[in-house]
Order: structure tokens, then sequence, then C-alpha cells
């Protein structure tokens, strides 16, 4: 059987040294992957795990290790073993972040575009009705007044801004790889209730062809205490209340739905 981990959290840079994460340590993806080849009925071929560069990983001979900083690079390495290699079972434990950087700017920049902008288009000025001027001066500013972030930002700027766009769903590629293979996916929320938990869980399920999902709430998880909901397709749901729990129900469930399709 072979199995692709995604664990940790990925990481959008702002500059040549500054970056937004998020502070997912990778430690529920590795409980999995040790879960799997502890597994006595589980033969294990090979097992990929994804991982950001910060987070814990699983030690075997049987593990491919792949490190990556950022949702780009992550779809990338996912591409290249999805496209080359038979993958029975997906965990994407990833949290992946759903913006990246798309400029960074500041309030002087703003302003000399806007400036810019009206001496341009006087005309636009008085004629535009309002909605659309302010349209066009937002598109234009955030457009004109972006500044170099290549290199380290200077720490004299008052006022940096940064503009972020939608990152790419990457639990969505997945079964467009391998229609196949067996996806467990994962819902982080914060404040959630119990049925809000399940109801966007089997939401997520729904929307990308998932087996499984595991929903969970930052309120549930402290030290090696990790409340987590897994949800199957009918909506029907197990909890369980550790990270080891959770690791030996994924690994049992994924291994039964697995074997019902004939896959191994």
């Amino acid at each position: 059987m072979v199995v692709l981990i995604t664990a940790g959290g990925t990481t959008e840079k702002i500059d040549d040294v500054r970056a937004i994460s998020n502070n997912s340590t990778g430690r529920l993806g590795t409980a999995i992957a040790e879960a799997y080849l502890n597994c006595k009925s589980i033969s294990i071929e090979k097992l990929y795990y994804v991982c950001s560069k910060s987070a814990v990983a699983p030690s075997s001979d049987k593990v491919s290790i792949t490190r990556i900083d950022s949702v780009a690079q992550l779809a990338s390495a996912l591409e290249e073993i999805l496209t080359n290699h038979k993958v029975d079972i997906v965990i994407h434990s990833m949290a992946v972040s759903d913006y990246g950087v798309d400029s960074v700017t500041t309030k002087d920049s703003i302003c000399k575009s806007i400036e810019s902008y009206i001496l341009d288009n006087p005309e636009k000025i008085t004629t535009l009705p309002p909605k659309e001027l302010a349209a066009g001066l937002t598109d234009y500013a955030l457009r004109n007044s972006a500044i170099n972030n290549k290199n380290k930002l200077s720490s004299d700027i008052n006022d940096l801004i940064i503009s972020m766009k939608k990152t790419p769903k990457i639990i969505g590629m997945i079964k467009k790889f391998q229609p196949e293979t067996t996806l467990v996916g994962f819902k982080l929320l914060s404040n959630a209730t119990e049925e809000e938990l399940i109801d966007i869980g089997h939401n997520l399920l729904e929307r990308n062809n998932c087996e499984m999902v595991l929903a969970n709430d930052m309120r549930g998880i402290t030290g090696d205490s990790h409340t987590g909901h897994l949800i199957f397709r009918d909506k029907s749901y197990l909890t369980y209340q550790t990270k080891a729990q959770i690791a030996a129900a994924i690994v049992a469930h994924s291994f039964e739905i697995t074997m019902n399709k004939g896959r191994v």
C-alpha cells in the first residue's frame, strides 16, 4: 500500500525575511504516519510525507519526506507525486494558507497613485458614478503603488500595507490526478459548535469527493488532548479525544474503505 500524507503548515512570503504562517506543528500528521507504519495488518510499500520545513516528521526507510514552504510549492510537490506514482490513500492534514501575498505597498505610495489617477483622468472624477469611480481608483492604486519586496523591506516604513489574494484549494486537485484514491480531508475551525463542525466538515467532504473528513476546533486542541470528529459520506461521525485515537481511527477506516474498493 502507498500512502501520501501532508502535514504542518504553509508559509507565504512578505519579503525576503518576513512571512505569514500558522502554528501547525505536523504532530498529528506524524502520529498518523506512525500508525500506518506500525499497523501489523497493513503492508506499507511507500509513505510520501509532504510537510513544512519546521514540521515534525516520521523516521523510517519507507518514508519519503518532501519539505515545502508555500502553497505553490505544495501544489507542485503533490502534482509530481500523484502524476508519477499510484497512491492508495491521501491524508491531507496540512494547514494550507487560504491567502497569499499579492503585493506590498504603503499609505504614501497609495496616496501618490490616487493623485496620479485624478490628474490623468479628470473627466472620470466628475462623470463616473461614485461606485464605479471608487472601484477604478482602488484597482489603479493597488496596481500602481506596489513596492519592491524581493529583498528585505526597510524597517523605517511606518505604514506597511499587504494586499492578499486567494490561494488555490489544494484538496480539490487530489482526486483530479487520482480519482480512485481514498481521500481524507481535514477542517479546522475556531469557536464552532459541534453541529457547525459536522455541517462544514461534511460540506468539505462533498465538494472534494473525500471518503472522510476530520473536523476539529481550536478549543479542543491542547497538547496531547485533541478532540476530533471523523465524518463519513452519510454524515455519520465518530468522536475521538487524542491524537493517538484519531490516528488509529483514520488508519483503520481508510484501510477498510480502500480494501472495499479493491485497490489493495
